[in-house]
C-alpha cells in the first residue's frame, strides 16, 4: 500500500481498495492504524520539550502572580479582607482577660491559643466602625461571632469578627480603587476593593494593619 492510501483508494478516495469490504472504513484498517501510531512514535523536534516546558512554567507563573487569596470577614456593616498568608486560624470566641492599666478601647486584654498567650484587640474600635445593630433574625442562624488569629512580623494577634465568610481568590490587577471621598480608616488602610457576590470587600494592607496594631498597645 502507498503512503496515505486512504486518500487514494480508500474511503476518501475512489474506494477501490479491496479491504474496504471487510473494514467498512479506513479508520478500522490496520494500515491506517500503523500510520497513526508512527506519528505518535516519531522523535520530537529538538526544541519541542524545552519550548513546551517553558510555556507551562510561564503559565503557572502568571497564574500564581495574578491570583491571590484573602480571608473575608465582616465587622459591623463593613466587609473586610486580609491576605490569607497572615491568617493563623478562625476560632470560637476566647475568654479575654484584661490587663490592669493596659486594657482599653482598642487593646482588650489577653487570651490563650494552643497554650500561647496572645493579645486581643478590637478592630471595630481600631478602624472607628459603628457598632453593629442587627437582630438575631436579621443575622440568620448561620452567623455568629468568631475570633480571628493572625500572625504579623512582630507577633500574633486575635480580634473579633461578626461574621467570617472564608477564603476567597481575587486578581490583583482587577482591584478597584478606593473612592477619594471615603475618609474612613478602612479606606486609609485599603489596597483596593473587590466584589464577592453582592458584597463589596475592602482588602486591607497587612503592613499598615499590623503597624496600627502595634501602635495600639503602646
Amino acid at each position: 500500500m502507498s503512503e496515505k492510501c486512504w486518500n487514494e483508494i480508500g474511503y476518501i478516495g475512489d474506494r477501490s481498495c479491496p479491504d474496504l469490504a471487510d473494514y467498512n472504513h479506513c479508520f478500522h484498517c490496520p494500515v491506517f492504524a500503523r500510520a497513526g501510531q508512527s506519528l505518535l512514535d516519531r522523535e520530537p523536534q529538538p526544541d519541542y520539550l524545552e519550548e513546551n516546558s517553558n510555556g507551562i512554567a510561564e503559565a503557572k507563573k502568571d497564574s500564581a502572580a495574578d491570583s491571590c487569596g484573602a480571608v473575608v470577614f465582616r465587622i459591623s456593616h463593613e466587609w473586610l479582607a486580609l491576605p490569607s498568608k497572615v491568617f493563623s486560624g478562625v476560632l470560637d470566641e476566647r475568654i479575654v482577660r484584661p490587663v490592669p492599666h493596659k486594657s482599653g478601647r482598642i487593646f482588650k486584654g489577653l487570651a490563650t491559643v494552643q497554650g500561647q498567650i496572645v493579645p486581643v484587640v478590637s478592630i471595630r474600635e481600631l478602624l472607628g466602625l459603628d457598632p453593629e445593630h442587627m437582630s438575631e433574625a436579621e443575622k440568620g442562624f448561620r452567623v455568629y461571632r468568631r475570633h480571628i488569629c493572625v500572625d504579623g512580623s512582630k507577633g500574633r494577634w486575635i480580634f473579633g469578627a461578626d461574621e467570617v465568610l472564608g477564603v476567597v481568590h481575587y486578581f490583583q490587577d482587577a482591584l478597584m480603587d478606593v473612592p477619594a471621598t471615603v475618609a474612613k480608616a478602612p479606606a486609609a488602610m485599603s489596597q483596593g476593593l473587590f466584589d464577592v457576590g453582592e458584597r463589596r470587600v475592602s482588602l486591607l494592607s497587612d503592613e499598615l494593619f499590623f503597624t496600627a496594631l502595634n501602635r495600639s498597645v503602646k
